[in-house]
């Protein structure tokens, strides 16, 4: 399977000085680098600026086909129309929100360098699991035994990846790298795809 971009907002968006609509502009130049496959709106921010970032990203994404998930927070995610959420792996709330939002919903797991939560949520019909992008040797593990795609999360950049691409990511986690790129946005995601074309045509994938 090719790996491909988890694009991910900012987690100091309130104190970097970029409005919604800046951002949304970013998102836009991002989208038209190529391929992406979700985009995670942080809930490490206020209601208010947490609603205004949904309203604002979802429609562009899903225009460009890419699902949109919610941190934390499936009100807003029900609110605004996006294709999901992003959880702690906690068994009894990943139970909760499956029964909630049913199975048209994607849902996924947060399970830090734990390869007994992601099972868990494995089990519990999760759509994804998401690792540390430390943890590669978990990582690898996941890949090899499991079929439930597996996220790497942590601040993934252009130099980083070829390693988590070959432990067998599926999704890669990335925010600043595309965000904060030299050449913008639009630069940084074209950058992640020719890898991604690289490492698939290296795998025979």
């Amino acid at each position: 399977m090719r790996c491909r971009l988890y694009l991910v907002t900012p987690p100091d968006f309130e104190s970097g000085g970029v409005s919604v609509d800046d951002f949304r502009r970013k998102l836009e130049a991002a989208l038209s680098g190529g391929d992406v496959a979700s985009l995670l709106i942080r809930g490490d921010v206020s209601d208010e600026t947490l609603n205004a970032l949904a309203a604002a990203l979802t429609p562009v994404a899903q225009a460009a086909d890419v699902a949109v998930l919610v941190e934390g927070r499936c009100d807003v995610a029900d609110a605004h129309h996006c294709d999901g959420v992003h959880l702690e792996a906690r068994p009894a709330s990943l139970r909760a929100v499956r029964r909630a939002l049913g199975r048209d919903a994607i849902l996924g797991a947060d399970c830090g360098d734990s390869r007994h939560l992601a099972m868990v949520a494995g089990e519990l019909d999760c759509d994804y699991v998401s690792f540390d992008a430390q943890a590669r040797e978990t990582i690898a593990w996941w890949a090899e035994m499991m079929e439930v795609p597996c996220v790497a999360w942590g601040e993934v950049d252009l130099e980083g990846a070829p390693a988590l691409i070959d432990a067998g990511a599926d999704f890669l986690a990335v925010g600043r790298a595309v965000w904060d790129h030299a050449e913008g946005p639009a630069e940084a995601v074209r950058a992640f795809n020719a890898l991604f074309d690289a490492k698939a045509g290296e795998s025979g994938t």
